[in-house]
């Protein structure tokens, strides 16, 4: 009988593997040829903000110079951040205790207080500790008042509370830090965000009493635990991702 035709070579795949082959080696010289670019821009955003944090401090350390000029006589300013300082808690009485134990001890420090307590005069503050504490300063205090004191209320964070106060503390600490610039810094409310934000923006020496922390590791094992609490919401305790995020 009559020979088959010989079947038409298989051509067809081959091309489409070399094709497949050609396109995912583009793909990865393409992402290749991004790398100097992203690099080069990275660099220069880095650059953009330390020089932006540079000219920050030097602008607010001769503000500091010319406050220091205006009127505080020579002396060194400790500033205390206690935002709820009119309160009648442990956390009260323990800063003014230290505040008179300063005012006892150093006869050249000048007290700053930053407080959010707007509805209240400076005297009604200083009455309150009297009443409730029976403590008594020997000097007057400087209160600043702040008026973001908001920023860190719970109720303002349903969600990631923790995270919204510590956040919501920078911007309180850098609105206190625009109205007085002190040579000492101490957090005595427990919000450690203030703490960079004084030391390297304003140049001061910072230290802190922690009564009451803002983040505790009672709440982080609460949280890693997964356990849904006031605190931790039911549907962020289900999920691994949102609960190693909010960590």
């Amino acid at each position: 009988g009559a020979r088959r035709p010989p079947p038409p070579p298989r051509t067809a795949p081959r091309k489409m593997a070399a094709a497949e082959r050609g396109g995912s080696s583009e793909f990865v010289r393409f992402m290749l040829s991004l790398i100097i670019p992203v690099l080069f821009i990275s660099a220069c955003l880095l650059l953009a903000l330390v020089a932006v944090l540079m000219v920050v401090r030097f602008w607010v350390s001769q503000k500091k110079k010319l406050a220091r000029r205006a009127g505080k006589n020579g002396k060194i300013v400790v500033a205390f951040f206690h935002p709820y300082c009119n309160a009648g808690g442990g956390g009260e009485r323990v800063l003014w205790c230290a505040v008179r134990a300063m005012q006892q001890r150093y006869e050249d420090v000048a007290v700053v207080i930053y407080t959010g307590d707007l509805n209240v005069a400076a005297e009604e503050i200083l009455d309150g500790a009297y009443r409730r504490f029976n403590i008594k300063l020997p000097r007057p205090v400087q209160f600043i008042f702040l008026e973001k004191r908001y920023l860190v209320e719970a109720k303002l964070y349903p969600y990631f509370t923790l995270l919204g106060q510590s956040l919501g503390s920078m911007l309180l600490g850098w609105e206190a830090l625009m109205k007085c610039v002190p040579d000492i810094f101490i957090d005595s409310m427990g919000y450690a965000f203030t703490l960079p934000l004084f030391k390297n923006l304003g140049g001061c020496r910072v230290g802190c009493y922690v009564h009451y922390p803002t983040i505790s590791t009672d709440m982080l094992s609460v949280v890693r635990n997964r356990n849904p609490r006031f605190n931790n919401a039911s549907f962020i305790s289900k999920n691994p991702i949102l609960s190693n995020m909010k960590i």
